[in-house]
C-alpha cells in the first residue's frame, strides 16, 4: 500500500508540476527522490508481478523497444544525446509503464488511480481558464501573414507553471473527454451532473487555445466513441443534444481572430491558412530525413538535432509522431513501437470480451475504462499526425492501464469459473477483495 500512496503522490507532482510551483521541492529534485522510493517499496514484489506478465504482449514488446533503444546506442548518429538526454526522460515516462502493471494491481487502486489522474489533467485545464477569465491570461502568440503584414494571436495554454503550449492544451482537453463521457456521464446522477459542469470548461477552454489539430481531433474522439458504442444511434443524439450547442454558443464568444483562425482550415483566404500549409511541407522535409539513418535512426531524442543539422538550422522538434519515431529509432524501432500500440489496443479488446463472456454488465467501471482508452488510442493515432509522442507519457501510462485491464479481466474469469450458484447455469464474477465490478 505504501508504494501505492507514493506512485499516487509521484502522479499529481508530475503533472501539476508541484517541483516549478514550490522551488524547495525543485531544488532537491523531488519527483527522482519519489521515483526512487517507488522502486525502493516495489523491487520484489514488483520482480514477481513482472515475472508473471511475461507472456502479456504489451510487455514483451516494451521491453522489447527499451532493449532496442539501448543495443542500438553505438549505431545512431549521436549516441552521446541519446545518453545525455533521451534516455534520462525515456526513463520517467517509462516508469508510467512499469509502476502501473506493478502497484495498480486491484480495481479498487485501478479506481483511484483514474480519479487522480483525471483530477489531475482536469486542473491543467481549468486553471488557465480560470487565469483567463480573472486576468486575462493567455500564455502564448501565434503569428501568421495576411495580406502581406505579419500578424499576432493570442492563444491559451498553460499555466504558468505547467509546460504545454496551446497544441499540446488542446491534447489534453481531447483525451480528458473519452474518460468524463464513460466513466462520469455513463455513472450516476451525481457524475453525469459532473460532466455536465465540467464540458462546457473543456470546450471554451479549447477554443481559446486556437489549435486546429484540438479541434479535429475533439471531432475524432466523437467519432471514435460512436464507432465503439452498440447503440450508435443514441450516442449521435446524445453529443448532438449535449456538445453542439455548447460548441455554438462558445464559438459566438470567440474573438473575429480565433474564429479566422478556425476557418483556416478550409477557407484559403484568411489568416493562419499560411500556417496550416507550412505544417505539411515541415512534415515533407522531415521524412527526407530519415534516410540518412533508415535502420536504426538518428537517436532517442534527437529529433532536435536533426532539424538543426539537416533542415532549419534550429532545434525544432518533429510534429508527427510517426516521422519524429523514424527519425529517432528507424525504421526497426518503429515497427517495434507500432506493435507496443496495436498489442494495448488488441489487449482492451480481449479484456472487454473476456468480461462479457463472463456476464460483465457492459456498464461495469471496467467495461467502461477499456472503452474509453479504445477511443483515446483511436484519436490519439489521429491526433499524432500533427504530434510528437515517442518520448512523451501518454503512450506507456495508457499501456499500464490497458495492461492492468487485462490482467484484472483474466483474474474474474478464472473466479468466475470457480464460482457457481446453484440454479443460475452460468458463472458470474465475484464481488469480493474490492474488485466488484
Amino acid at each position: 500500500m505504501v508504494s501505492f500512496i507514493l506512485y499516487m503522490v509521484f502522479i499529481i507532482s508530475y503533472f501539476l508540476h508541484l517541483p516549478a510551483r514550490f522551488p524547495g521541492l525543485g531544488e532537491m529534485r523531488f519527483d527522482f527522490i519519489l521515483m526512487g522510493m517507488i522502486l525502493l517499496s516495489t523491487i520484489f514484489v514488483g520482480i514477481d508481478i513482472l515475472r508473471k506478465q511475461e507472456k502479456l504482449k504489451t510487455m514483451k514488446f516494451f521491453l522489447l523497444l527499451i532493449a532496442y533503444i539501448i543495443v542500438t546506442i553505438p549505431l545512431v548518429e549521436w549516441p552521446g544525446s541519446v545518453i545525455r538526454h533521451g534516455l534520462e526522460n525515456y526513463s520517467k515516462v517509462g516508469m508510467f509503464f512499469l509502476f502501473t502493471i506493478s502497484i495498480v494491481d486491484t480495481e479498487k487502486k485501478l479506481r483511484i488511480f483514474m480519479f487522480i489522474f483525471l483530477v489531475c489533467q482536469i486542473f491543467r485545464v481549468v486553471e488557465p481558464a480560470y487565469l483567463h477569465i480573472t486576468t486575462g491570461y493567455w500564455g502564448d502568440l501565434a503569428y501568421s501573414h495576411k495580406d502581406g503584414s505579419l500578424i499576432s494571436l493570442n492563444r491559451l495554454s498553460g499555466s504558468p507553471s505547467d509546460v504545454v503550449n496551446p497544441n499540446q492544451l488542446a491534447w489534453v482537453i481531447v483525451s480528458i473527454i473519452p474518460f468524463m463521457y464513460y466513466l462520469a456521464w455513463q455513472g450516476n446522477k451525481t457524475l453525469k451532473f459532473v460532466f455536465l459542469s465540467v464540458l462546457p470548461v473543456l470546450i471554451y477552454a479549447l477554443m481559446l487555445t486556437g489549435s486546429r489539430s484540438g479541434l479535429l481531433s475533439l471531432f475524432a474522439v466523437i467519432i471514435a466513441i460512436i464507432i465503439l458504442s452498440e447503440k450508435k444511434v443514441m450516442n449521435i443524439a446524445i453529443w448532438a443534444v449535449i456538445a453542439l450547442p455548447v460548441f455554438l454558443i462558445i464559438s459566438t464568444y470567440l474573438s473575429a481572430d480565433l474564429r479566422e483562425r478556425y476557418m483556416s482550415l478550409f477557407d484559403p483566404t484568411v489568416a493562419g491558412r499560411d500556417t496550416a500549409m507550412g505544417r505539411l511541407e515541415g512534415v515533407k522535409k522531415d521524412l527526407a530525413t530519415i534516410f540518412n539513418k533508415p535502420l536504426v535512426g538518428h537517436g532517442l531524442g534527437t529529433s532536435r538535432e536533426v532539424s538543426a543539422n539537416f533542415l532549419r538550422g534550429k532545434a525544432q522538434i518533429t510534429h508527427n509522431l510517426y516521422v519524429e519515431t523514424l527519425q529517432e529509432i528507424g525504421l526497426i524501432g518503429f515497427v517495434i513501437f507500432m506493435q507496443f500500440i496495436r498489442t494495448l489496443f488488441n489487449s482492451l479488446t480481449e479484456a472487454k470480451k473476456k468480461l462479457t463472456e463472463g456476464m460483465a454488465s457492459s456498464d461495469s467501471f471496467l467495461i467502461r475504462l477499456i472503452l474509453s482508452i479504445q477511443a483515446w488510442v483511436i484519436m490519439d493515432l489521429f491526433y499524432s499526425l500533427s504530434c510528437f509522442g515517442l518520448s512523451s507519457w501518454e503512450w506507456y501510462l495508457f499501456g499500464g492501464v490497458a495492461t492492468v485491464c487485462l490482467m484484472l479481466a483474466k483474474e474474474y474469469v478464472n473466479e468466475a469459473e470457480s464460482v457457481q450458484y446453484p440454479g443460475v447455469g452460468h458463472a458470474v464474477l465475484s464481488q469480493s477483495n474490492g474488485k466488484a465490478i
